[in-house]
């Protein structure tokens, strides 16, 4: 279990604050999450990731109020009688809204009895002892790489939608003009085809399968997909993310139809004009002997 607090600083009530980054975890990473050492996190799903926690300094961090690095999240955790500036917890309000030149999103607020997190886009605040904030720390982490996947998925679906409309002829009586798409329908096919596959691995993420995940940290995540309303989201992209595989798998099929054809009918042009040629052979041998 990961462990970033010390004995001397789980007894000291002040505000604190991680920079966490995601890199791809290797093929041989186990099960998790578990910890990889005393400040990362390995992620299973909806992504193999390793989480790295970077400590940062609370009270400058959220009186900057700066964006965070793409790709990564920022952490501050508030104990119960935080013994910091009592400003900070304005502070915290404006930081957890972002700067102001950011994409606006309604943070989601989600907790249970001893534990309140509040998550917006690359940035959580969270509430809790010292006793809860490992395992809150791990919920929001998972959290945060299953709803920014959401996110892309939700992105890339509505984006797609242009794309299936323009090609809607593509899926029947395919001309040999209509080749020159190939190209594109077979780049399609690989981005439904993933999306598909992200759309799997979210819902699969969603259920928190492994038995390996500590109790609280499956309730405060539970908490935080049920205010992302991530299930009612999977729902409506179930049958879009399908469509769109299978009309691109459907114009795949027909393009490779057509390619068939005409090399089939090159092939027979190719056979006619040989058998042509050696029965002008045969009669000019023939001509030749009689002769």
């Amino acid at each position: 279990m990961l462990d970033i607090l010390t004995h001397n600083e789980k007894a000291t009530v002040r505000a604190k604050a991680w920079v966490v980054s995601f890199q791809e975890a290797p093929r041989a990473s186990h099960p998790g999450p578990d910890s990889v050492d005393s400040s990362s996190i390995v992620i299973n799903e909806s992504r193999s990731l390793i989480a790295s926690l970077t400590e940062t300094d609370a009270e400058q961090l959220l009186s900057a109020s700066s964006a965070g690095k793409p790709e990564s999240l920022t952490i501050v955790w508030m104990p119960p009688g935080v013994n910091t500036p009592s400003s900070i917890e304005q502070d915290a309000d404006a930081w957890m809204r972002g700067p102001a030149s950011a994409t606006k999103s309604a943070p989601i607020r989600a907790g249970i009895r001893t534990v309140r997190v509040i998550w917006n886009r690359d940035r959580a605040l969270i509430y809790t002892g010292p006793e809860q904030l490992q395992s809150a720390i791990n919920a929001v982490v998972r959290f945060s790489v299953v709803q920014n996947d959401a996110l892309k998925l939700e992105r890339e679906m509505d984006s797609t939608w242009a794309a299936i409309d323009a090609d809607a002829a593509l899926t029947h009586s395919v001309t040999s003009k209509d080749q020159r798409h190939q190209a594109h329908v077979f780049e399609m096919s690989e981005l439904v085809t993933r999306m598909r596959v992200s759309y799997l691995r979210i819902t699969k993420a969603l259920e928190q399968l492994n038995p390996a995940l500590d109790q609280l940290s499956k309730r405060i995540y539970a908490e935080l997909i049920l205010a992302a309303n991530l299930h009612d989201r999977m729902e409506v992209l179930e049958d879009p993310t399908q469509f769109a595989w299978d009309h691109y798998e459907l114009a795949g099929s027909r393009s490779i139809e057509v390619k068939n054809a005409r090399n089939e009918r090159r092939d027979a042009i190719i056979g006619a004009g040989l058998e042509l040629i050696i029965i002008l052979v045969l009669l000019v041998q023939l001509f030749y002997y009689r002769s």
